[in-house]
This record gives structure tokens, C-alpha cells and sequence, in this order.
């Protein structure tokens, strides 16, 4: 669920630009003299900040400056797939590897397509990294499934076998459910053992508060309290169509997903229709899913959820990292805004209770999954800025270490 940068006037965006450059400028600088090992760290962040941001001058930058990628259109692991190798890498030693990531995006029908997706491939690869993007099962039609997380291990498995990373572990960078399937590649024991770390933005951490903030707009906290969260409804759309594809495949299952497919995914209230279905021409399977997504009471969600199919239950916490047994050994870095368009700072937080190692940043330089800030937001793009320097620090030494000794 990546979403694009709001259109502002073009003299704040002039102000904003030259923002950027003057934090970025400061703060390698900063590094420069006080810690010389993260000097490299902020140049691979700058040139992928400018990259994203796609501003003018500074948007040329890494044109300018690094060789244009080598873009490559394959298949990994079963999904089809966009590998971004740094400029020239086909012209030198087919031995040679280099720090790997394998991007997850979130659900949106561009896919790999997306501009916004490609500018940040292409920036990782100006900066040094092989970049793997995959086009994982049921994400280009808005639902997630147990099979998309089986396809993400899969890629991941075997971006970790291919030629230019062979030996090296992969670092995951996802966006909102492209963060929340990283997490659960890291936690999955055999696809975990092939990454070294983590890096998402905006992801959910409990399908149970998902479904409750896209049906009832509450979550729940920790301490039992039920506390009010809008979330954009498109939230409710791609809830819905994960829900429904849990379902025993049949008549009742493409029913209501063909209904379902006839609403706008930007709808103001895409469950309406489903919550003045009648459910007496469903089977008991397909009736308490449609009860379930029509319920607007968050005092009924647990008994709601508790009365689904226990295969659908199955399905959907497969889909949830807090679910289940097992732990995330890697580093784990998030960063979400303080009122994301989709889910509470907490799920984030909540990573830390899977991962040891997690560092969350909460900063209003970001628009769900992308940077959005505005003239006096300096403090807000500093946080940010340093979430990438730390997520690009791990990414290019952390994939350096163990080799797994595989030829």
C-alpha cells in the first residue's frame, strides 16, 4: 500500500528541497568527523532519498554521479521479478557479489510497476545493492494469503542463490504488508536462516487488530482498553478480500468475492453492500465471514472471530507475526508515521515483542510508505534520514557476514 506524495505549491517545494540538501549536506559532515565508518552509509542514503524524492537538481543527482542500473526482468523463487544490479555489474567478474535486499511492496495493482516502487529500486542499485523485487501471489489484487507468504520465502530463498549474492545473507526492506510479510520471512526457520536483517515501514504486527480497525475502527491496547483509529477505507477493501479468499473454495467464496470485486477500491465504505447482504441464500462458512465483515461493534470482534471457520482462522494468523510460536534473531528496524493512514504506532512497536533487536522511528516525515513532510518538518526529516542511514549501514555489513558457504 504505497501511496503518492500529495502535490504542493511549487514554492514550498522549492523551500523543502533545499531543506533536504542542507540536512543531508550536515549530517555527513556531522558523520564525517565524529563517526568516519557511517560516512558511506549517508552517501548511499543520500543517493536514495534523492532518488524517492525525484525533486529537480537534486533529483539528477544520482544520474549524474553513479552508473545506471541493470535492470533485469525474471523470475525468483516462482514470482516474477525486477533485479536491479549496480551499473557495470554484468561487464566485470560473474563471480563478484554485492549486498542484496529483497524489496516487498505492499497491495497495489502496479505491482513492481509502480513509479514510486522502481525510483527506490533504483535508487538502492545507484547505491551499491542488488535489489530484488518480486511480484508476490494476490498483492496486485489487493489480498493478502498464507500462499503469499510461502511465495516471499520462496524469493527470498533463491535471491539468496542467485549469482550476484551467492554466499550472502538478504536484507528484507517491506512497505506497510510488504514490512508485515518481512517479518514473517525473518520469524519462518528455513527463509529466516538466509536473512540479516530487517527493515519496513508502516507494517501490521496482529491480524486481529487489522480486521478490527477495518471493520469497527478501534484496536485494541495492550491494556485491554478499545481505543478509536481511523484508517483509510481502502484498508476495509483489502481486509475483506483476504478474508473471503479464506474461504473454502465454492460457490458461497466466489459469490461474495465477485461482489466484492464490483466495489471501487477507493470506495468511502467499501463493506457497505456486504453489510446489507442478506446471508440466508450462504452456507454457515460464508455467512460468518459476511457477519463478521458487517459487524461495526468492537466488543463483538473477539466472539466474531471466534465463530469463523477454524481453517479461515488458520489462514488469517498465518498472515499475523505476533501469532504462533518462534522469534526474529535478526535486527529489526521500522518506521511508521504518528497517525499512519492504516495502522497505529503500536503495531510497529509491537514488533519488539517477535525481535529483540528492534528500533522503531516515529516520524511525521512520512506518508504511510512514503516521505511527505512540510516547510518546518526539519526535526521530522532528521529522524527519517536516520532510519535510512541505519537501515543502509545494516543492509551493506550485515549481508557481509556469516557466508553460508553455498557454491
Amino acid at each position: 500500500m504505497i501511496t503518492h506524495e500529495k502535490e504542493r505549491p511549487m514554492r514550498r517545494t522549492r523551500v523543502r528541497k533545499r531543506m533536504v540538501a542542507a540536512t543531508l549536506t550536515f549530517a555527513a559532515l556531522f558523520l564525517a568527523g565524529s563517526h568516519p565508518s557511517w560516512v558511506d552509509a549517508q552517501a548511499r542514503a543520500a543517493v536514495v532519498l534523492f532518488s524517492v524524492l525525484k525533486t529537480p537538481v537534486l533529483g539528477d543527482v544520482p544520474r549524474l554521479l553513479t552508473p545506471e542500473p541493470e535492470v533485469t526482468d525474471t523470475d525468483i523463487g516462482g514470482s516474477p521479478a525486477y533485479v536491479y544490479a549496480p551499473g557495470g555489474a554484468s561487464g566485470g567478474d560473474v563471480a563478484e557479489t554485492y549486498p542484496a535486499i529483497v524489496f516487498i511492496n505492499g497491495t497495489t495493482p502496479e505491482g513492481r510497476e509502480l513509479p514510486a516502487v522502481r525510483s527506490l529500486a533504483e535508487g538502492l542499485a545507484r547505491s551499491g545493492f542488488v535489489v530484488f523485487v518480486p511480484d508476490l501471489v494476490g498483492l496486485r489484487e489487493d489480498e493478502i494469503s498464507p500462499d503469499t507468504v510461502s511465495a516471499a520465502k520462496s524469493a527470498v530463498r533463491a535471491a539468496a542463490d542467485h549469482p550476484k549474492t551467492r554466499g550472502e545473507k538478504i536484507s528484507l526492506v517491506g512497505a506497510s504488508t510488504g514490512a508485515t510479510l518481512a517479518l514473517l520471512v525473518a520469524k519462518d526457520p528455513v527463509a529466516g536462516d538466509r536473512v540479516s536483517s530487517v527493515r519496513g515501514l508502516a507494517p501490521f504486527t496482529d491480524i486481529r487488530t487489522a480486521l478490527s480497525l477495518a471493520t469497527t475502527g478501534h484496536h485494541r491496547a495492550e491494556d485491554g482498553r478499545l481505543l478509536p483509529y481511523e484508517s483509510d477505507p481502502f484498508l476495509s477493501y483489502a481486509i475483506a478480500r483476504s478474508l473471503l479468499a479464506a474461504l473454502p473454495p465454492g460457490e458461497d467464496r466466489d459469490v461474495l468475492a465477485a461482489q466484492l470485486s464490483g466495489v471501487d477500491r477507493s470506495a468511502p465504505d467499501p463493506l457497505a453492500d456486504l453489510r446489507r447482504r442478506p446471508t440466508i441464500d450462504l452456507g454457515p462458512e460464508a455467512r460468518s465471514a459476511v457477519r463478521f465483515l458487517a459487524n461495526e461493534d468492537p466488543r463483538r470482534v473477539d466472539g466474531l472471530y471466534r465463530a469463523l471457520p477454524q481453517k479461515v482462522r488458520s489462514d488469517l494468523e498465518a498472515l499475523s507475526p505476533l501469532a504462533g510460536e518462534g522469534s526474529i534473531e535478526v535486527p529489526v528496524e521500522l518506521a511508521t508515521a504518528p497517525r499512519d493512514k492504516y495502522f497505529p504506532p503500536s503495531e510497529s512497536s509491537a514488533a519488539a515483542r517477535l525481535a529483540p533487536d528492534t528500533h522503531v522511528t516515529v516520524t511525521e516525515a512520512l506518508e504511510h510508505a512514503e516521505p511527505g513532510f512540510e516547510l518546518g518538518e526539519l526535526g521530522a526529516f532528521v529522524a527519517l534520514d536516520a532510519f535510512v542511514i541505519r537501515s543502509l549501514h545494516e543492509a551493506a555489513d550485515g549481508t557481509r557476514g556469516e557466508k553460508r558457504g553455498r557454491e
